[in-house]
């Protein structure tokens, strides 16, 4: 007889009548302890009482991803499960299928990315804030002026930046031609995931505060391509001294990625104007191209004209 037939109104009559059926007291001890672990695995993973349970597994899931990579192992375990109780009772491939379905549903909403055996964060989890009225009216007003001025082209390296993140996702959602983007930003080469690009990401260390590689493992790595076009994002500029950036590893970087194109484009909107930043990465005679809004002032423009730079100044269609 079927166990799942009885309702669970007492473990005390399911031994009773468990005892009477296979005349075994061992054998009912035995499946009531079964019953438990069953129930208790219904209760921790909350399979009938709505989503209140999985958004507690998911909050747990995610504390746990703070210290990196996720096993799927560990996490049952961490949920309250062991594997040891787990392949013995239910099976080691129906255990895992709990832990996995929350981090597929965590990966459909780009929290985690599933990897093998487990997961590690998505990383725009640590993109900055923006909204996408923002990114519309300005940088995405920018990447779109960019990305018709220079493509089609063969290879680009993309470096950082918000704007810079803005036109990837512009090649992403645009772009039908084959193409080679070099770069080291972590959140341009997941934009770039499917796209028609073939993407190159250097190696390096990981900055603090961004999703970004730079040290002597990306500088060196760097030394080995040649590109078309160079793409960058400054902190801040100065029409008549160039563009600068608050992060000297990744202001020496971008030195070494101007030295392997044959074009360097920067794209920043003209609030960077005049804005101070801790180091000079580009000197006027280095950029071929700027592409910013018609918030530029007249003389900006006209020192950046006498520099030989190639000025596309968007006309926004929003307030700002």
């Amino acid at each position: 007889m079927n166990l799942i037939f009885f309702p669970l109104v007492g473990l005390r009559t399911h031994a009773c009548l468990l005892e009477k059926i296979s005349g075994k007291k061992n054998f009912a001890r035995k499946k009531i302890r079964k019953i438990c672990f069953l129930w208790n695995i219904m209760l921790i993973y909350n399979i009938n009482e709505g989503d209140g349970g999985m958004h507690q597994r998911h909050k747990k899931i995610l504390d746990m991803l703070q210290a990196g990579k996720l096993l799927i192992k560990e996490a049952a375990v961490e949920l309250g499960v062991t594997e040891m109780t787990l392949r013995s009772e239910i099976g080691p491939t129906r255990s895992k299928e709990f832990v996995r379905r929350d981090l597929k549903e965590l990966e459909s909403k780009k929290m985690v990315l599933l990897v093998k055996g487990g997961a590690v964060p998505h990383p725009a989890r640590y993109e900055p804030e923006q909204t996408e009225t923002e990114l519309l009216g300005r940088k995405f007003a920018i990447a779109k002026a960019l990305f018709l001025r220079i493509l089609p082209t063969d290879t680009i390296f993309i470096s950082t930046g918000s704007t810079s993140l803005a036109f990837a996702k512009v090649i992403a959602r645009q772009n039908v031609l084959p193409m080679t983007v070099v770069t080291n930003s972590l959140s341009v080469a997941s934009t770039l995931f499917r796209s028609c690009c073939k993407v190159i990401l250097l190696g390096g260390e990981l900055r603090t505060n961004s999703l970004d590689l730079v040290g002597p493992i990306s500088e060196k790595n760097i030394e080995e391509y040649h590109v078309d076009w160079l793409i960058s994002g400054c902190d801040g500029a100065f029409s008549d001294y160039g563009f600068y950036t608050s992060d000297i590893s990744l202001s020496n970087l971008e030195k070494k990625s101007i030295g392997i194109a044959d074009h360097v484009a920067v794209i920043a909107d003209s609030t960077k104007f005049g804005r101070k930043a801790l180091t000079r990465f580009a000197a006027l005679k280095d950029i071929d191209l700027l592409v910013t809004d018609n918030g530029l002032s007249d003389d900006d423009y006209k020192k950046l004209r006498k520099a030989a730079i190639e000025v596309i100044k968007v006309e926004l269609e929003i307030s700002e």
